[in-house]
């Protein structure tokens, strides 16, 4: 088998009208249509510089006080969580409060390095200490059955 070498001049223009791309290279030409109103990716906004762990941070710390003690299960979080953000998968959530439980089992399959939790029990959760400040004092006690 025999190779040559060879070269072929290619020109073309791109023009931008508004949503439609029209890309002409030599005599041919492709027209493409972005549509601003395009359906959006399957993640949610959860508003700007607000990440999943803020959302769990605020959670735990409505749930301590509506509850009036320091225990709570992942899904107590997600239902108060659900209640901003209708949209937010469960498995994703229930996953980023285990990655918030330096004590927990699974905590080492993660790489978040947050510390909010701590793991009393199978399923059960309190809130640290040093992330209780938005939470009145009489209201920081630990349920003791």
């Amino acid at each position: 088998m025999k190779e040559l070498p060879f070269s072929i001049p290619v020109s073309g223009v791109i023009r931008m009208d508004g949503d439609l791309v029209t890309v002409i290279v030599n005599r041919t030409e492709t027209s493409i249509s972005l549509e601003t109103g395009a359906t959006p990716g399957k993640r949610i906004s959860l508003g700007a510089g607000k990440t999943m762990y803020d959302l769990i941070l605020e959670a735990a710390q409505e749930v301590i006080r509506r509850k009036g003690f320091n225990r709570f299960s992942a899904p107590e979080l997600y239902s108060v969580a659900r209640e901003k953000h209708p949209d937010l998968k469960r498995q994703s959530f229930t996953s980023r409060v285990i990655a918030s439980t330096p004590d927990h089992r699974s905590y080492k399959h993660y790489k978040s390095s947050r510390d909010y939790f701590s793991h009393v029990g199978p399923g059960l959760y309190s809130l640290n200490d040093r992330y209780m400040t938005e939470i009145p004092k009489e209201e920081r006690t630990l349920f003791n059955p």
